[in-house]
């Protein structure tokens, strides 16, 4: 009786010892896989892969300046104006005064020329429609505009 107990013991006690083994031999590869991919996707998103350099510009601008906004109309124009603007220069950068005015700076060799870039819509057809005017208004001129207004009192 006893050595029909052990039959069934010791395959039993071998199958779940396998199964045990590997699962935990799939688990490291597995993690290390995915933090690997984790990171290649932190480096680098497939999307970027695909992006002409004038939409890697304009995501670069719309996402890490101005806050991730997903304003169609403002990529397109950064895209067929601006980027071809800045052919010449070294940088750009673009910072919102309102929600229909931009400051574009464009820099080279130390050198600052600002633009300012207003959106409009037009009358007729309700499209919305971009001009851009050198000026001279500097990033500090605009951050001392928007600063908040204080009571008399204070």
């Amino acid at each position: 009786m006893r050595t029909n107990k052990m039959k069934f013991i010791l395959p039993l006690l071998i199958l779940v010892s396998v199964i045990f083994i590997s699962c935990s031999k799939e688990e490291k590869p597995v993690t290390q896989q995915n933090q690997q991919k984790v990171q290649n996707d932190e480096n680098e998103s497939p999307g970027d892969t695909n992006l002409t350099p004038e939409e890697k510009f304009s995501s670069s601008i719309l996402i890490d300046f101005l806050g991730d906004t997903e304003d169609e109309d403002l990529a397109e124009f950064l895209e067929t104006e601006i980027f071809k603007l800045g052919a010449s220069y070294n940088g750009a950068s673009v910072v919102e005064i309102t929600p229909s005015t931009w400051l574009v700076s464009l820099e080279k060799d130390g050198n600052i020329k600002n633009h300012l870039l207003q959106r409009y819509v037009d009358f007729k057809t309700n499209d919305y429609y971009f001009s851009m005017k050198e000026t001279t208004l500097t990033l500090t001129d605009v951050i001392s505009r928007t600063k908040p207004k204080t009571s008399a009192g204070e």
